[in-house]
């Protein structure tokens, strides 16, 4: 291949690329991710290489993300919070401090929301970041919906911490649990990269190479759980 041919190819992929985020972005103004099922329909983003029907995968394997994560957060979150009301003495029953373990449990539950909102924050980040050129990666619904999920979680830690000064209990840090869920974005970044490009090969035919991506990941895991 000449030198020529090859500066053709990259400028037609720079085209592509660029056209891919034009393409976002009508998108996003369009509605939410709620309301894109209502309006959305399948797109074909066919390139040598694959990058744009990735590209496109990657987008709707984070929104995806986001919003599942968001909905199982509600329901850790409504247990700090009634844990939160039973320590104050909001809700009836017995002395909470009484209860073995009652406060460390309180805490648990508040650190791993916390922990959770953080993971998600800081890989939808880099996808934004490392493969979109810092575009916006989330519909606007999936941004407001983590946007709250983080504002909420600070609102029950700092009124955790204020029972526990009061208490001489263990405050919650919330910049140690930021720099110890760090370790956990990779996690998410690895299953969203996967899922994202085992679809791309899988739309492109090749199903073998795409059942040795999910095959792949799914040694890794294990063998980190191990």
């Amino acid at each position: 291949m000449n030198t020529n041919s090859r500066l053709s190819k990259l400028q037609q992929s720079l085209r592509l690329r660029e056209w891919f985020f034009v393409w976002l972005k009508t998108l996003q103004a369009k509605g939410g991710y709620s309301d894109y099922w209502k309006f959305g329909t399948f797109e074909s983003w066919s390139s040598e290489n694959g990058e744009e029907g990735l590209l496109y995968n990657l987008f709707f394997e984070v929104n995806t993300a986001v919003m599942t994560a968001v909905d199982r957060g509600r329901e850790l979150r409504s247990w700090a919070s009634l844990l939160g009301l039973a320590m104050l003495g909001v809700t009836p029953g017995p002395n909470s401090l009484s209860i073995p373990d009652f406060l460390p449990i309180w805490r648990e539950k508040l650190c791993t929301f916390f922990g959770q909102v953080v993971a998600l924050e800081q890989a939808v980040e880099f996808i934004s970041d490392g493969y979109f050129d810092g575009h916006e990666v989330l519909f606007s619904d999936a941004k407001a919906e983590l946007v709250s999920s983080h504002e909420r979680a600070q609102l029950l830690i700092a009124g955790y911490n204020c029972f526990a000064e009061e208490n001489g209990a263990e405050p919650i840090d919330t910049d140690a649990i930021e720099a110890f869920e760090g370790r956990g974005v990779g996690k998410l970044l690895n299953q969203w990269y996967m899922f994202a490009k085992s679809k791309t090969l899988a739309g492109q035919g090749k199903v073998f190479e795409a059942r040795d991506e999910v095959l792949a990941w799914l040694k890794a895991n294990s063998r980190a759980a191990g």
